[in-house]
Formats: structure tokens, sequence, C-alpha cells
């Protein structure tokens, strides 16, 4: 039998109203209750807002901020040798001893045999051999090691597991400039650092670039932002898709769409530089003014989306989720949660109650303009619901016990206390929250 959604929230409702509040067993659900009590259209919360079609930056700070962008987006190329500490902190991965290494796809310790073949073939001992220009021609992960196996910590302890790959570091979108620093022994993969992160990508994800392409890609007047996952850049021989976060440098515009410059790998590993179109309902040319009605626009088909581990299988997680829907506004956030607390103006909490952190959202917080930070986690405040605060926010689960997981796994809309009416829920993501972050204030 199929309920309706109304019925799971009268279904919900009657259960902790005639149980005084009395737990639900986690094996009963199949969605904590947040997701179903609460609309899921970021677009839904953005019609209520008086100021929805504002522009909440002026144009001298949105300016200031593209600026920014516009640095980090090239970056990369000005490096001369990898970061300070990345060296060690890639090469601990393949050092480590027998009894301390994670568990294999077979769910065994990495074994000697295979361990040994992955440092071999990292080469760390000659890091660095190189130090090249290139660009992303395909969205890619940045790996840990030079290699698509998995490296778990325990699989029999949640967030140890699938799909915590701990090999898995991040992705970068196409278009995105890197520097490669090395190569691996059976020249399958490349260790390169951009702006947002560092790792191992497959070779044939990456072109290297030539002073003309970097010109572009530096200097160009305008560019464009894809603004839907699954876009497609093409021409007669072309037919490439992009998500939302990738940019490329605009060529043209006309009422229809953009032309932009797309990096593809020519046969001996050098950048091909094509003319390809993107249609304009895809895309926009930057930076788009930042307004609560264009990022939940933006943020709505991103709803549902599967968490995706340091975007392992090109999902996202949170933090990624947050660096991608505000790129075509040209504002760069770092890479990790940590970081992206501090890319704004930063209101630290401190150790409140939860009622007290709920009061200072309500009041300090700028609905689709502020993220919610957590250690570990991060979200976009997107307005209330029955005087609690609501998250849009790439989550893996909810904690259960001392140990478990109630497995959300995706993109939704929830309170900071998803999960509450659950049996053996343990604390709220409330409890934990540390600070507000107002994107593009300094």
């Amino acid at each position: 039998m199929k309920f309706s959604r109304f019925a799971i929230v009268l279904i919900c409702a009657a259960v902790l109203s005639a149980c005084g509040q009395k737990k639900i067993p986690v094996d009963s659900v199949s969605a904590v209750a947040d997701e179903q009590i609460i609309i899921q259209s970021p677009v839904y919360f953005a019609d209520k807002l008086p100021f929805g079609g504002r522009d909440l930056l002026d144009y001298a700070e949105q300016q200031k901020q593209y600026a920014l962008f516009k640095k980090y987006f090239t970056a990369a190329w000005k490096q001369t040798k990898p970061y300070k500490g990345n060296l060690a902190y890639f090469r601990s991965y393949v050092q480590v001893s027998p009894e301390k290494r994670g568990f294999a796809e077979n769910l065994r310790r990495w074994s000697d045999k295979h361990y040994q073949a992955l440092a071999y073939n990292a080469q760390y001992e000659t890091f660095p051999s190189m130090a090249k220009n290139a660009l992303i021609v395909k969205d890619t992960s940045l790996r840990l090691a030079p290699t698509d196996k998995p490296y778990f910590i325990n699989p029999k302890r949640p967030g140890q597991a699938y799909p915590f790959d701990m090999f898995q570091n991040s992705t970068l979108r196409a278009g995105a400039a890197a520097k490669v620093f090395h190569v691996s022994y059976d020249n399958a993969w490349y260790y390169v650092e951009a702006a947002s992160a560092g790792g191992w990508v497959r070779k044939e994800h990456l072109a290297f670039t030539d002073e003309e392409t970097e010109n572009l890609w530096k200097h160009s007047a305008d560019y464009a932002a894809v603004v839907k996952d699954g876009s497609l850049v093409k021409n007669d021989a072309v037919r490439e898709a992009v998500n939302l976060g990738s940019v490329f440098p605009l060529l043209e515009e006309s009422p229809y769409g953009f032309t932009v410059a797309v990096p593809l790998r020519g046969v001996y590993g050098d950048v091909r530089i094509e003319r390809c179109y993107i249609a304009k309902d895809r895309a926009v040319k930057m930076p788009v003014p930042l307004k609560a009605d264009t990022v939940a626009e933006y943020a709505e088909q991103l709803m549902g989306n599967l968490y995706g581990w340091g975007g392992m299988y090109n999902n996202r997680d949170c933090s990624s989720t947050l660096q991608d829907l505000f790129a075509p506004f040209g504002i760069w956030l770092p890479r990790n949660s940590a970081q992206q607390a501090k890319a704004g103006h930063r209101l630290v909490l401190g150790d409140i109650s939860d009622g007290e952190k709920e009061e200072r959202i309500r009041v300090h917080g700028i609905p689709f303009q502020t993220l919610i930070y957590l250690p570990g986690h991060i979200g976009l405040y997107v307005g209330q619901h029955e005087g609690k605060a609501l998250m849009l926010h790439n989550m893996w689960g909810v904690r259960i016990n001392e140990y478990g997981r109630f497995v959300v796994g995706k993109t939704v809309i929830t309170t900071l206390y998803p999960g509450e009416e659950l049996e053996g829920f343990g604390s709220s993501l409330m409890s934990r929250v540390q600070s507000l972050t107002v994107v593009g204030k300094e």
C-alpha cells in the first residue's frame, strides 16, 4: 500500500502525540521525519522571504568577490613546488605498518604484496619529478594514492566503512587549472595540485597547457559558469557533459546561448581547445547577482542528489555542494567545511545552549547567504519552520547510539535536529554547531 506524504506526516504526528514523544524504532522507517514534514524545495522557502529578489551583495562587494574567484581560478599555475606538508601527508598513506593499514575492497587489510606495489607505483622517493601546467578535461577524482581501489579504516564501524574511502580526497571540475608535479611508475596517474585540493588523477583526465591557452584562461574578458548538472557543451565534433560549478572562458554570447572554450586532451597529452556551444538555460555569464531567489533556483536541482564522500562517483558531499552552488555568483569557497566556515563574515556561537543558538541563527542568519558549521559538516541556512532553523545540506546520516548511523545519504532540507524521533538518537546537529558565516562579506 502506498501512502501520500501528507498521510505519513499525520502518522508521524499521531505517533509522537499519542505516545508522549515515544521514540520510533529505526527499522520501521525509511526516512527521518524532517524529510516528510518539511517541504523539500529551496524555491518554496525563498518565495516566503520578503527580500527574495533583492541583491544580497552590492556591486562593489560582488566585484571584489569575483576578483578573488578569478585569482583562485588559475592560482595553481603560479606554484613552483608542492604545498608544504603535502608530500609527507600523501606518503603517510603508503608507509603505514601492516597491522595499522586500512582495509581493501575485500574487507581485509591491504596485504604487503598489494601495498608495496602501490608504494612502488607512486615513486615517492623521486617526488616531485616535474612542474607543468595543465587543465582538467573531465570531472575527476583526486586520490591520495595512484589507485581507484578503496582504503577503509574499519569496515565494522560507521563512518569508517563504505562509502568513506580514505583514498578519496576530492574532485576537480572540467576546466579547472592544475599543476602537475609527479607521475606514477605505470604512467597512468599524475599527482596534481589545484587551488582547492591536491591528489592523484587519471592521466586521461588532464591535458598539458601552452602559453596561448593559459593566457585565455587567465585573461579572458568574461567567464561562463554552468548552472545545471549534465549540461552539454558541444559542436559538430564534440559533445561533453559538464556539471554545476564548471567554469569556462566565455568567447561569444547570443540570445540563445554561449560559445565557450572547452579543453580536451590531444593524442600526445597536450591541450586542444574547442569552441563549444552551451544553451542559455544551462549556463550564465559570471558573476550572477547574489539573490536568495537565484541561489534557491540553482539549489532546487540538487535536492535528493546522492551523497558522495570527497565527491566519490562524481556525487557531492556537504562542502562540494556549497562550493559548486556559489561558483556562478563569482564566490570562491574553499573545498572543506572548516575552511568554508572562515570564508566570509563569521559569528562564533561558543558554548551556549541549543535554544540560544537557535535564536542567534534567527537573528543573524541571512537565508541563502549564511553557512551553518559544525565540525566535519556544513550547510546553507534557508529559513525557519515552526521556529526552528532550516539547513540545506548533503548529509550522510544521523547518529544512532554511540556508533550507529541512520543513513540519509543525499541532499535534504532539515532542522538541526534530524532524526530526533528515532530510538537511540544521539546528539543533535544543533548541539555541535559552532559558527555562522555570511558568504561574500568580510
